[in-house]
């Protein structure tokens, strides 16, 4: 059997890895390391004039998060060449090999090597290190909405130095997390302790592990300058000079994972805490079609930010509700604030106000606990006689329900007479009763509106035009609030000029043409 060339088998394999992978074509990783959470960059270099480079969507299970191009020039001895590039930035959860990818160089096609990049878990800093990044939970063991706070510990040994220091905040799924303003410094034994503290809300049952935490520890070092010791005086070492003849070197820092359980609240509440529940008035009585503002004040330690805006159902009334504010603190240590809404109603005929009813999981009573306003009575002056009971209201997860639409005169006139008894009553009865309602109904008409007109009347116009103040005008459109986009984008434009500090325009003139021609005018 005849025996290879050694030097043949060499330029074979030359040969063939010309073929594979090309001269000129590079693939190459800016780290071949990195700890989950950061990213790497690969970068694909071809040197020739004509380059397509390929479109990478994912670099294994990583998305490629962007990419940039360069181009470099070069002449030697008179003779030019050109090289270009293209860099893929991606950041793999997991260790992963990057395949070979074909590139096209004046019209051949060349594959990169490939590589392969290691994903390595994070080590904690350990006892008696310069720097050390510690994360601690006040409780392991909640349920969906208890708050749980978690401090984030960085200890700086007494006598080292840190310029600058970046503390990446927790980034959790199924948690809400707000962080408490401002750090605590302590001592603890040879450290100086800074605390940046967050509250954390989980917002579903389960087993959790909090991640480790990064912080990046900058160190200014100077850089080597090439006009001797001049810099070197004691004059300039100082911040001002310093920043100009030196860097940053940056240290990355790990604090340890912390475990969580999390157990499900019953029936599916969402709020948990302790709280209190009213509702006021501010008045008993009021003219028909005039509106009366009920404010609904929930307060008390909890996630009083999952609670929902209520909503309200009174027959034969215009009910507008506003957005509910909210206002939220830390008092002793706990998370508490205060959910407050208002609700306008207008009707023609007295009712009550139901009780209010919030049901939420009670931390001091350990169970599922209701807690309910009293019923209020209104009094409806001018309007029809007798008050109507509406049906109860509970917390609704819907935003708004649509207004009510207002009762209207002959519809109630009409019920009126379907609901008279009817035994051993004379069909002239009958006859001469429709013609009095007839004739009170052609009287009603004839105030509202003047003889032949076909606008809105005097008196309505007047009043918008006189309303000297934006809560005055609110109050008077408010029974109209279902005549029309155009009605409910001015009152919501009120309702923000009043409850929200907004300062839109309003076209009183406008309001009078939409009463002329839409309101009055059907």
């Amino acid at each position: 059997m005849k025996k290879l060339n050694p030097g043949k088998v060499l330029l074979i394999l030359l040969v063939l890895s010309t073929v594979l992978f090309g001269t000129g074509v590079t693939a190459s990783l800016d780290k071949s390391q990195i700890y989950r959470g950061d990213s790497a960059t690969l970068t694909i270099t071809a040197e020739g004039n004509d380059v397509t480079f390929p479109v990478i969507a994912k670099i294994g299970d990583a998305p490629v998060l962007g990419t940039a191009n360069a181009q470099n020039t070069t002449i030697i001895n008179g003779k030019m060449s050109q090289s270009k590039s293209r860099s893929y930035s991606f950041a793999p959860q997991k260790s992963t090999q990057i395949p070979s990818f074909n590139v096209t160089v004046d019209g051949k096609v060349y594959k990169t090597q490939p590589l392969k990049i290691e994903v390595v878990k994070p080590t904690a800093s350990k006892a008696g290190a310069p720097y050390m990044l510690q994360m601690q939970l006040d409780k392991h063991r909640v349920k969906v909405g208890e708050s749980l706070r978690l401090d984030l510990k960085f200890k700086q040994k007494r006598g080292t130095k840190a310029d600058k220091i970046e503390i990446t905040p927790p980034k959790l799924e199924n948690f809400w997390v707000k962080e408490i303003k401002g750090s605590r410094e302590s001592l603890e034994g040879d450290y100086v302790v800074h605390t940046y503290s967050y509250l954390l809300f989980p917002q579903k049952a389960g087993d959790y592990t909090i991640p480790s935490v990064t912080a990046n520890i900058g160190t200014r070092v100077k850089r080597r300058n090439r006009l001797g010791g001049a810099f070197d005086d004691p004059f300039f070492d100082d911040p001002f000079f310093n920043s100009f003849v030196s860097s940053i070197k940056w240290q990355k820092l790990f604090s340890n994972e912390e475990k969580l359980h999390v157990d499900p609240l019953p029936d599916h509440l969402e709020v948990f805490g302790h709280f209190t529940i009213k509702a006021d008035v501010d008045k008993h009585a009021v003219s028909a079609g005039k509106p009366v503002n009920l404010t609904i004040t929930i307060e008390g330690e909890g996630n009083v930010d999952d609670i929902k805006k209520f909503d309200l159902d009174i027959p034969d009334a215009v009910v507008y509700a506003d957005e509910p504010k909210i206002e939220t603190g830390l008092r002793n240590g706990k998370y508490v604030g205060t959910f407050r809404q208002k609700i306008a109603i207008v009707a023609d005929h007295d009712y009550t106000i139901p009780p209010v009813t919030f049901t939420y999981f009670d931390k001091v009573a350990q169970k599922k606990v209701t807690i309910k306003t009293d019923p209020i009575s209104v009094k409806v002056k001018g309007g029809a006689k007798g008050a109507v009971s509406a049906p109860k209201m509970v917390a609704s997860k819907a935003l708004t329900k649509e207004i009510e639409e207002a009762s209207k005169g002959p519809e109630v006139s009409k019920n009126v007479a379907q609901s008279a008894p009817a035994g051993g009553i004379s069909p002239w009865l009958y006859l001469l009763a429709g013609l009095l309602l007839g004739a009170v109904a052609t009287y009603a008409a004839l105030m509202i509106r003047p003889k032949g007109a076909q606008k809105a009347p005097a008196p309505v116009t007047k009043l918008i035009r006189k309303a000297k103040s934006d809560k005055e005008l609110y109050n008077l459109l408010l029974p109209y609030a279902k005549e029309g986009p155009f009605m409910e984008e001015v009152l919501h434009k009120l309702e923000e000029n009043l409850y929200k500090g907004a300062h839109h325009k309003i076209d009183r003139n406008e309001i009078v043409d939409f009463f002329e021609e839409v309101v009055e005018g059907d």
